[in-house]
């Protein structure tokens, strides 16, 4: 009684609504006899109330729970920087052995600087205030013209008060205890570094703005970016390591914070689900109305994602590609840390003797290192923060 005759047809829901019909008989996996519910029954009406109207294409789900994890990890990242370049202006700026370690490294740095001086003096001077300008410039239009303000002020805003905490910890905040080593006349602080805090920032930024797509690629150009510009310091004699590896965690610490704060909130998480669900068309009832889901075997020749409303923000579906190089930026960045953590232990136990020539050259060379390991490693956490790199099956 409550089985219209058919013949049946299947319908497709596609993006604005479109339906696609072809015709029906029994399907592989579903059960013999089994048809749609005849329009205005019980049971159609149970099966369509169940299956919304506006409901995704159906390999492809809408998925928001990742959301909350990302914005926790982001917070913890952001308090694992900010403490970091505390600890690392205590330990080797606050502590006589730290400022043996640095005072070293800077000695070490004079060792073949004649061959990379100039390049990194060319480099450093384009890190002015009218650059930091026109980089601003940059971000907001780009964001703006992808159609993300959101993304175009929290990228801004990183890059404002990466610069403004910098200044304001190196004049106010951070001290140097004078233990007779410092070069400058007034012994002054220099931990953070300024210019590696712009290029770090810049880097940062970028990834901020990035789409999900691009955005793997912009963690390597602003970790490549970051890591030249902090060396660059190092070689022109111009900062210490410590004073490099602060400007650098505290960029990524405020990156962090505004993923915390919701900078990718507007992203929504498409996750691949299993065949499963499928929708059919009620011919004989004519309506167009989603009626039955058919079995697990049942394939889209042709699967389409809906495309979203004006007020859904983008939508993106996982790619496997942006996290693998991610991952391998921040593999280089691990091995990197491990040659400048031996390094460095090399340099600790040498720093209560009066060091050789191989010795501060090897505290450079720490410093060196450890700029790479930090820049790719920090990037890569930031990067590896997107809502859109996780996933999750339908089935659990």
């Amino acid at each position: 009684g409550d089985v219209a005759p058919g013949p049946w047809s299947e319908t497709r829901l596609h993006s604005g609504g479109r339906r696609t019909e072809r015709p029906v008989t029994r399907r592989r996996g579903t059960p013999h006899g089994h048809v749609p519910p005849l329009a205005g029954t019980p049971s159609y009406h149970s099966e369509v109330m169940s299956t919304p109207v506006d409901a995704p294409a159906p390999h492809l789900v809408a998925d928001g729970r990742p959301q909350w994890r990302s914005r926790l990890l982001a917070a913890v990242l952001a308090i694992v920087c900010f403490g970091g370049a505390v600890l690392d202006w205590v330990l080797l700026v606050t502590t006589h052995t730290g400022q043996v370690m640095e005072q070293s490294a800077l000695t070490g740095s004079l060792i073949g600087s004649r061959f990379v001086s100039d390049h990194a003096s060319n480099l450093l001077h384009v890190i002015t205030m009218p650059a930091l300008i026109v980089l601003l410039l940059v971000i907001l239009i780009g964001a703006l013209w992808r159609g993300s303000r959101r993304r175009a002020l929290w990228a801004a805003g990183t890059v404002i008060a990466t610069t403004g905490s910098v200044q304001v910890l190196k004049r106010w905040v951070f001290t140097r205890p004078d233990y007779g080593l410092s070069w400058r006349f007034d012994g002054a602080n220099t931990l953070p570094s300024g210019h590696t805090a712009v290029a770090a920032s810049a880097a940062v930024a970028l990834v901020l703005v990035a789409g999900a797509r691009w955005r793997g690629g912009a963690a390597w150009f602003g970790a490549v970016l970051t890591a030249a510009i902090g060396y660059s310091t190092l070689a022109a004699q111009w900062h210490r390591p410590a004073d490099v590896l602060a400007a650098i965690l505290i960029a990524v610490g405020w990156g962090a914070l505004a993923v915390a704060c919701g900078a990718w909130s507007e992203e929504k998480v498409l996750v691949r689900e299993d065949h499963r669900l499928r929708w059919i068309h009620d011919a004989a009832g004519g309506d167009g109305t989603t009626a039955a889901v058919l079995g697990p075997e049942t394939e889209d020749p042709a699967p389409r994602r809906r495309r979203p409303r004006r007020d859904e923000g983008p939508t993106r579906e996982p790619s496997d590609g942006g996290l693998t190089s991610v991952g391998v930026l921040g593999g280089l960045g691990a091995l990197a840390g491990a040659v400048a953590a031996f390094l460095e232990l090399w340099t600790y136990l040498s720093a209560s003797t009066s060091g050789s020539r191989l010795d501060d050259f090897l505290a450079y060379a720490a410093g060196s290192a450890g700029t790479v390991a930090l820049s790719f490693i920090g990037l890569a956490l930031l990067t590896a923060l997107s809502p859109d790199r996780r996933r999750r099956s339908s089935d659990g």
